[in-house]
C-alpha cells in the first residue's frame, strides 16, 4: 500500500506494547490539527476469538471490526468501525458525538496507515478501498 502526501506520524503501540482487553492489534497516532490542539487517534482491532466480537461480525456481517478513539482536549469520542466486503462503516457509540468535518478527512489517511501496520495480523484489510470524503475518488491506496 502506498500513500500520497506526508509520511503519517507513529507513535507504535501504546502502554509499551500491551494490547487493551480485547484486541488483536492497537495502534496509537498523535496528530496536530490546524486548530492547534493536538489529538490523539486510537485505532484497535477486536479479537475474532472473543464472544462479543463474535457477535457482533455476525450481527454486522463483518470481516473484521474495532474501535476507534479519538482524544483530544475538547473531543473525546469512541467510534465502532466494520469492515463489511470491501467498505468501511463508522458507528459513533452511542451518545458520543458525530465526527466533524476537519477529522472525517484526515481518518482515512490514518485508517490506511493503521491497516499497513497491522497487515501481519490481518492483510485482507489492505483491500479496503478509503476514499477521501471532498474528493470521493481521491485513493489512498
Amino acid at each position: 500500500m502506498t500513500m500520497a502526501g506526508p509520511k503519517v506520524p507513529r507513535t507504535g503501540p501504546s502502554t509499551g506494547g500491551l494490547r487493551p482487553p480485547g484486541a488483536l492489534a492497537w495502534r496509537e497516532y498523535e496528530i496536530d490539527l490546524h486548530t492547534g490542539h493536538p489529538i490523539k487517534l486510537g485505532f484497535m482491532l477486536a479479537d475474532p476469538t472473543q464472544q462479543g466480537t463474535a457477535q457482533l461480525k455476525r450481527t454486522y456481517k463483518a470481516q473484521h471490526l474495532g474501535l476507534l478513539v479519538l482524544d483530544g482536549q475538547r473531543l473525546h469520542c469512541i467510534v465502532w468501525w466494520f469492515q463489511q466486503e470491501d467498505a468501511l462503516t463508522l458507528i459513533p457509540r452511542h451518545g458520543d458525538s458525530e465526527i466533524d468535518d476537519d477529522l472525517k478527512e484526515i481518518l482515512p489517511r490514518y485508517f490506511a496507515a493503521f491497516f499497513d501496520d497491522i497487515k501481519d495480523v490481518a492483510p485482507d484489510l489492505q483491500k479496503v478501498t478509503l476514499v477521501t470524503p471532498k474528493t470521493g475518488d481521491r485513493r489512498l491506496h
